[in-house]
């Protein structure tokens, strides 16, 4: 790989490093740190190889900001992606500090300005893009995405709020939509994908209504989407299209799995939370319409 290639690598080593010489080594189990460094290295290197050969094939131009067709391409949809690739990013740095011995409050101020950083960075290496530009909007997405996971540690009732995503192929509009384009898409290239994706807001309702009898394990969730209506106009952008809300009923893992309880599971149950499984769903918009199971 090209020392361009690996810039964002040695970007966030470099940040990672720092940031230990200025925490209580006293309380940081060296060993892990370097389980840790060489695993973010590897991880980094290869997203970045990954997404390089996805979103950034096409010869570079010069720095540029958005024309603002990111707001409509994708009616807004990709941002919510943004939102929660933040958010997992933050939580896998601070949880990866948390295991080296850092303590949850410090880790977690890291994780975000972590989050945030990998935000800027994609943002800048889509500024270079021609498809794409610098995204002020995806930029600010994806910071408050990480530092959710903060304000989540300083308010409780945004610890009652879970945001998650589900993805399931019903539709080939996307792949139909490149091909016009003139472009190859690998048929597992979902990231891009967005009619098949939904993003969801999961709320514990037993936090925020006093109820007698609704299990502690099953949330509310209002989810977003896009749907396949769209089309290419004639400088082939994406155009039309319609957003799709849902509401649904969804599960808290952590504590429906309540008796699975050793550190590895709550490990396991705390990334499968990420994720909404299939569920009775009501779709209020475009229109109404009942999914006894919908992913």
């Amino acid at each position: 790989m090209k020392f361009k290639s690996l810039f964002l690598v040695g970007l966030y080593l470099l940040f990672f490093n720092n940031l230990l010489a200025q925490t209580d080594t006293k309380k940081i189990n060296k060993k892990r740190v370097l389980i840790v460094s060489s695993s973010l290295g590897v991880a980094l290197g290869g997203s970045y190889w990954y997404v390089k050969n996805a979103w950034w094939a096409e010869k570079q131009t010069d720095f540029h900001f958005d024309d603002g067709a990111d707001l409509t391409y994708a009616l807004n949809v990709d941002k919510i992606g943004h939102f929660m690739g933040g958010l997992q990013a933050a939580d896998l740095f601070s949880s990866s500090m948390r295991w080296t011995g850092m303590n949850e409050k410090q880790s977690l101020w890291y994780g975000a300005a972590f989050g945030s950083g990998l935000q800027l960075a994609i943002e800048m290496k889509d500024a270079y893009a021609p498809y794409w530009g610098f995204s002020k909007w995806d930029l600010a997405l994806g910071s408050v995405g990480s530092i959710w996971p903060l304000a989540q540690y300083y308010n409780n009732d945004f610890n009652a709020i879970d945001f998650k995503l589900s993805y399931y192929k019903r539709s080939d509009i996307y792949w139909e939509l490149e091909q016009q384009r003139g472009k190859e898409i690998n048929k597992n290239s979902w990231q891009d994908d967005y009619p098949n994706q939904t993003y969801w807001m999961s709320f514990d309702v037993n936090h925020f209504a006093e109820t007698c009898c609704w299990p502690e394990w099953l949330n509310l969730a209002i989810g977003f989407g896009l749907d396949d209506t769209q089309y290419l106009n004639e400088n082939n952008t994406k155009k039309g299209g319609n957003n799709e809300w849902y509401i649904a009923l969804d599960y808290n893992i952590p504590k429906m799995l309540k008796k699975w309880d050793s550190p590895t599971a709550k490990k396991v149950k705390h990334w499968l939370n990420y994720f909404h499984l299939p569920a009775p769903t009501i779709k209020i918009s475009p229109q109404l319409e009942f999914y006894p199971l919908f992913l």
